[in-house]
């Protein structure tokens, strides 16, 4: 059973993300799979993913919502699930078979995105990364042994994460794409040219905006004293894959 996990807390991402990512999982993923998530608000969810509770820590304010609540994955305990888990992000796009990341063996147990925008910096981008259920206890200690510390001390959870699991080892290079990073064309070509689509990937990540949904539509969110360099047109692909 090829076991895939995603969280979902807040209103930041709709009930449509989840539907969608199954979807995709559906369309380039060889059965048998299952997909968790995560999450306190199941609502409108596809009755075929399998809803888990989102656990709850005890963060400060301003970590409470962000990254940092991935952290949660590394309990002692993730909910009743057991084994290797492959953890997908919900701003995702699927374009490849995702078979290759249950079976792909690296030298760790941890295996990661490369995080494309430090290449100068051994950071894992946790958008994407598969790791066995209790594993690594130690990196959620050392967070909640002191929350505000590890925030002034690391720029990010993925930062924080990368630094506390020193044994990790990334995804092969083509595999995945970040969108701003590889597909993303320079100002002022983006205004008006398609964005590059690598037949080889398997997923594009989107950081931040813009979102899949903003991809689709052409609609970049962004201040309007931005608008003249945050625009782009819809992108035909990724409302060929985002559904």
């Amino acid at each position: 059973m090829k076991q895939i996990i995603c969280m979902k807390w807040g209103n930041y991402y709709t009930a449509d993300y989840v539907n969608r990512l199954y979807n995709m999982i559906a369309r380039y993923t060889t059965p048998p799979f299952k997909l968790y998530c995560l999450t306190n608000e199941p609502e409108g969810i596809n009755p075929a993913v399998e809803i888990r509770p989102c656990p709850v820590l005890d963060l400060p304010p301003r970590m409470r919502n962000g990254g940092w609540r991935k952290v949660s994955l590394w309990s002692k305990e993730v909910a009743d699930l057991t084994g290797e888990l492959l953890f997908l992000d919900l701003d995702i796009i699927i374009t490849g078979s995702l078979d290759g990341f249950f079976t792909y063996q690296g030298q760790s147990d941890y295996m990661v995105m490369r995080n494309y925008t430090t290449m100068d910096r051994r950071i894992g981008n946790t958008s994407v990364f598969r790791f066995t259920a209790g594993s690594h206890p130690d990196v959620l200690e050392r967070l909640l042994s002191n929350p505000q510390a590890m925030r002034d001390s690391y720029s990010n959870s993925q930062t924080f994460i990368s630094n506390t699991i020193k044994s990790m080892d990334f995804w092969p290079d083509g595999w995945i794409r970040q969108f701003k990073v590889h597909c993303l064309h320079p100002w002022p070509f983006r205004l008006f040219m398609q964005p590059r689509q690598f037949r080889d990937a398997k997923i594009v990540v989107c950081t931040g905006h813009p979102t899949p949904e903003e991809l689709a539509s052409g609609k970049w969110e962004s201040p309007w004293y931005k608008k003249f360099y945050k625009s782009i047109p819809p992108v035909k692909w990724v409302r060929d894959a985002w559904r």
